[in-house]
């Protein structure tokens, strides 16, 4: 039995470039189901996966605007995430063509200002760093 992963070894990349000062990453993936039934029967005839999305959400402490500009612009990054830290052999997720579709801004008194963002990815990629 493998240990349990922690997350203060975690990366995570906008593209190939670290995000700075990140505190939270969250990656989810929904499949629809395609059900139907027939009369006469309470068990589907057809049961397939449907349609799929991949949905990332980024906490990071605000440093300038680029995160704003990107989803006022509609740019498409890509998100690296490493769970197990950087290194050869280790887990990677790669979310493709992401699409930012909101930025929040969080400004307390006597806090760190945080930024937030939640997307939708194209593609999703479960693979090892090489």
């Amino acid at each position: 039995m493998s240990a349990p992963l922690l997350g203060v070894n975690a990366v995570v990349k906008k593209g190939t470039t670290a995000i700075g000062y990140a505190t939270s990453v969250s990656v989810s993936m929904e499949i629809d189901i395609i059900k139907a039934y027939n009369i006469g029967s309470q068990q589907p005839v057809v049961l397939e996966a449907g349609n799929r999305s991949f949905k990332v959400s980024v906490e990071k402490m605000y440093i300038d605007n680029a995160w704003a500009t990107d989803v006022l612009n509609g740019t498409k990054v890509s998100i690296i995430v490493q769970p197990a830290g950087a290194g050869t052999g280790k887990p990677q997720i790669t979310l493709n063509n992401v699409v930012f579709k909101d930025w929040k801004l969080k400004v307390v008194q006597d806090g760190i200002i945080m930024e937030s963002s939640d997307g939708e990815a194209a593609s999703i990629t479960f693979g090892t760093q090489a």
